[in-house]
């Protein structure tokens, strides 16, 4: 494969961090965050929004320790059927102000929130936020028992439109195909020699390779939690690194006004980080 751009130490604007509790199998999720700052400031105050000193005002209206999104075990079947199934739900995380003088409150929440499945997860008193996670997108996964070519398939749906991950036997990549994203791939450690992944490696380093040969993207995990050592536990996922990253603009009906923008990555980046949460979960697991 002859990839065009391969990526270095200043590939990206873009680090996305990953972070949960590695001891838990059941009960805890893995949160992506803008920035390791972020990231940290979630983890310091114990994943608590509500209180004190839990989020920070930043430059142009934005939040800090507030994570972009979150996946969780799906709580179905596949919580017992692990061996065959294992599925995901994934939730992107919505910041709204409070302040009832704020005109742009109605349009903020039609724009998030109406028509779609969400929650509230606090008040932020200290900065009079509504933090909201809202579903963005469901995972299923199925197990290709009697397959000597397959080995586990994982459907990601985001309303109408669903995205495709095959992880095959005795193979150094996983297959991506969506309606967006055709033929690409995620490549383990550069395809360096033909390396039988399954239950042998630790998978440090992957990239998202589109039907081009171009580099998307890349997630390392090099220095991730491990559940062995203690002072790990609570430390990050792994990085996504994004080749080309244009912010979208933020939302506001006013110019004078500046919201926490919900609109941060285009639905490229959301949809990378939704795969990147399979990476994370598929090794997770089947370790367990």
């Amino acid at each position: 494969m002859n990839i065009k751009e391969p990526m270095g130490a200043d590939f990206s604007v873009l680090d996305i961090q990953f972070y949960t509790n590695v001891t838990s199998y059941f009960r805890n999720s893995v949160y992506a965050f803008s920035s390791s700052d972020s990231m940290n400031l979630f983890k310091d105050t114990g994943n608590k929004l509500e209180k004190q000193g839990s989020v920070k005002k930043i430059e142009n209206g934005q939040y800090s320790g507030i994570p972009l999104f979150q996946c969780q075990l799906k709580k179905d079947s596949s919580y017992i059927l692990s061996a065959e199934s294992m599925n995901y739900v994934i939730y992107k995380y919505i910041v709204i102000s409070n302040d009832k003088q704020n005109a742009d409150i109605q349009l903020l929440e039609n724009r998030y929130l109406k028509g779609r499945k969400y929650e509230l997860v606090c008040l932020n008193k200290e900065h009079n936020l509504n933090i909201y996670k809202v579903l963005f997108a469901d995972v299923k996964s199925k197990m290709a028992l009697f397959s000597l070519s397959k080995s586990r398939e994982y459907i990601l749906t985001f309303g109408d439109e669903t995205l495709t991950m095959l992880y095959k036997s005795f193979k150094d990549h996983v297959e991506v195909n969506s309606g967006n994203i055709k033929n690409s791939k995620w490549i383990y450690n550069d395809n360096c020699g033909n390396v039988l992944i399954d239950d042998f490696y630790i998978n440090n380093n992957y990239k998202l390779i589109t039907e081009d040969e171009s580099v998307a993207c890349e997630f390392d995990d090099t220095n991730r939690s491990n559940k062995w050592i203690f002072h790990t536990r609570r430390e990050k996922m792994g990085l996504l690194r994004f080749a080309n990253y244009d912010q979208p603009p933020a939302f506001s009906s006013n110019e004078k006004i500046q919201h926490h923008n919900n609109d941060f990555l285009t639905d490229f980046n959301e949809k990378v980080i939704c795969m990147t949460f399979v990476l994370i979960n598929h090794q997770r697991y089947k370790n367990q």
